[in-house]
C-alpha cells in the first residue's frame, strides 16, 4: 500500500530529514502540530494553543482534510497549569457536530518555550 509523506522536518544536520510533517496511509492522515517558531516563551498557553491549531487546519488541508474529520487528538501541555487555558481555545475551535477522542496529558516538550503541541489521527475525505 502506498504512503504518501508531505513536508519536512530538518535534523540538525541540514542534508537529513528528521521525518515527514504529514503522513497519509489507506485513507487516514498522521500529522503532530505545534505553536510557531521560534517559540515565544512569553506567549500564552492559549496563543500558542491558536498557533498550533491554526497549523492542524493547514496540514488537514494539505492532506484532503479537515477537523470534522479527525478521529483523535493527543495533546501534550508543558503544565497542567495550562489545562483550563488551552481547553478554553480549543473548546472554541473543534468541531461540535463530529468531536474526536481526546486525551491531555503533562510532559516535557522538545522546547521548554513550548507549552502546547498535539498529535492528529484523522480521515481523508
Amino acid at each position: 500500500m502506498e504512503i504518501n509523506r508531505i513536508g519536512r522536518n530538518p535534523a540538525t544536520d541540514p542534508s537529513r530529514s528528521r521525518g515527514s510533517q504529514i503522513s497519509v496511509h489507506n485513507g487516514t492522515v498522521y500529522f503532530a502540530a505545534t505553536p510557531d517558531r521560534p517559540f515565544d516563551p512569553g506567549a500564552s498557553a492559549s496563543e500558542q494553543t491558536r498557533q498550533m491549531l491554526k497549523r492542524v487546519d493547514e496540514r488537514l488541508a494539505l492532506a484532503g482534510s479537515d477537523k470534522s474529520m479527525i478521529l483523535a487528538a493527543h495533546v501534550m501541555i508543558s503544565d497542567m497549569r495550562h489545562f483550563a487555558e488551552m481547553n478554553g481555545v480549543w473548546d472554541e475551535w473543534v468541531d461540535q457536530q463530529s468531536p474526536p477522542v481526546r486525551a491531555c496529558g503533562a510532559c516535557d516538550l522538545g522546547s521548554p518555550d513550548m507549552k502546547v503541541e498535539i498529535i492528529i489521527t484523522a480521515a481523508v475525505k
